[in-house]
């Protein structure tokens, strides 16, 4: 399964988000952020899989809430975002 995460500055803190399931996290630091969001893709998969929800597991994240992640500065011409493809392998 691949995934795509994005990671970015909001003030002294590291948002992270995971696009196709709409689940998020944040830290002190990049690092930080983007261990909180795996953790986070890790419990909500099994969530899911153990709740027999797997056909509705994918569910992105909704367009303007992604314009929001994207574009915090309303005339931001400059805006520091990482993407991070991960591929993920779950039982």
């Amino acid at each position: 399964m691949k995934l795509t995460c994005l990671v970015k500055q909001d003030g002294t803190q590291y948002a992270s988000l995971c696009v196709e399931f709409d689940v998020a996290s944040c830290g002190a630091t990049e690092d930080e952020a983007l261990t909180g969001l795996k953790n986070a893709i890790e419990t909500y998969v099994e969530f899911m899989r153990d709740e027999g929800l797997t056909a509705e597991m994918y569910r992105p994240v909704p367009m303007d809430e992604l314009r929001d992640f994207l574009f915090t500065e309303p005339n931001s011409s400059e805006q520091r975002l990482k993407a991070f493809p991960w591929n993920v392998t779950y039982a």
